[in-house]
């Protein structure tokens, strides 16, 4: 007598899409690793939550963990799905933010993040000259490093952003801006700082402090001047924090011009290198939505900046101390 019961082979099942609360179930249980913790952050019972993950599977038509006691471990399957739905969740925290701005559309706010190498001249220069005509203008100004600044301005945490990089994402807009030059910041007390020039190369038979290939200076001070940056006595990722390394003795550095203090100081010797290297200025905004007026306008000012920084540049090289380098 012939069989009418179901077709349940693999070939026979046929995989359906899951709804926003499965996806969201699954999401909880593979962030925080268990059924308990995902029932605690979606506020349900952890039966509830078995029975819920149980239909993800059977919709799916796999399974996505294994359960081993108490605990499960995630399938393959289960990890493969769970990196596009990291970027579901990173594209939903952008969403709200952006809805949560435009509910503050009446504040007039300028989001800035900028490299930490800005954050100490360069940025508070370019903030000074717009307020002069803005003086209302409230600002929210934070650091990132060059590779977190995308997200700040893809998920509108930032109208702009400076970098020592450009952008190459398509949802971003770069813009060089200017140059600015590499010099070379010592210890009053190094063996080098009663030169006038400074050979890169001869510091890498000292202490000091250099950065690692895969940042941007640490590329540049590979290609342009041939330093080695595995003879660096330490290597930082930001030339904010190398000044602050030289600040305290522990060695030479080269860094970029704006990241220098203006005001007279005794811990640090500024001198120029004996070969000239500029790093590159970008800004980078939305391709996706014009520049707020703030924002252009803060660009503006910061294009002034740059040319006064040039035009003091430009004067034949000095050899005191970094207050009046």
């Amino acid at each position: 007598m012939p069989s009418h019961s179901p077709d349940t082979s693999p070939a026979a099942i046929r995989p359906r899409a899951l709804n926003m609360r499965q996806l969201e179930v699954f999401h909880a249980i593979m962030t925080t690793g268990s059924i308990s913790g995902a029932a605690l952050a979606l506020h349900v019972s952890q039966p509830a939550l078995s029975r819920a993950l149980a239909h993800c599977e059977a919709r799916l038509g796999y399974p996505l963990f294994e359960r081993l006691g108490r605990r499960l471990q995630p399938t393959p399957e289960a990890q493969r799905l769970h990196e596009e739905a990291r970027d579901l969740y990173r594209g939903l925290d952008r969403f709200n933010s952006l809805a949560q701005r435009i509910g503050h559309a009446g504040v007039d706010t300028l989001h800035l993040a900028c490299s930490a190498t800005f954050a100490n001249t360069l940025i508070p220069q370019a903030l000074q000259q717009l307020m002069r005509y803005s003086p209302q203008l409230r600002v929210d100004f934070r650091t990132a490093t060059y590779d977190e600044l995308p997200e700040y301005l893809l998920s509108a945490q930032a109208d702009v952003g400076v970098s020592l990089v450009e952008s190459n994402h398509p949802g971003l807009k770069s813009r060089l801006l200017g140059r600015q030059q590499l010099l070379c910041v010592l210890p009053p007390q190094h063996p080098l700082a009663n030169r006038p020039l400074i050979d890169p190369l001869e510091l890498c038979d000292t202490a000091w402090i250099g950065y690692p290939p895969d940042t941007p200076l640490g590329r540049l001070c590979s290609a342009a001047l041939g330093i080695d940056a595995s003879s660096a006595s330490i290597q930082v990722r930001s030339p904010a924090i190398a000044l602050s390394c030289v600040q305290t003795g522990l060695g030479a550095a080269i860094v970029d011009a704006s990241c220098i203090p203006h005001l007279p100081r005794g811990d640090i010797v500024v001198r120029p290198l004996t070969s000239d290297v500029y790093s590159d200025i970008w800004t980078i905004t939305s391709a996706r939505q014009p520049c707020s007026a703030a924002g252009q306008q803060f660009i503006d000012a910061l294009h002034v900046v740059l040319k006064q920084l040039n035009v003091s540049q430009a004067q034949p090289p000095r050899t005191q101390s970094a207050g009046n380098a």
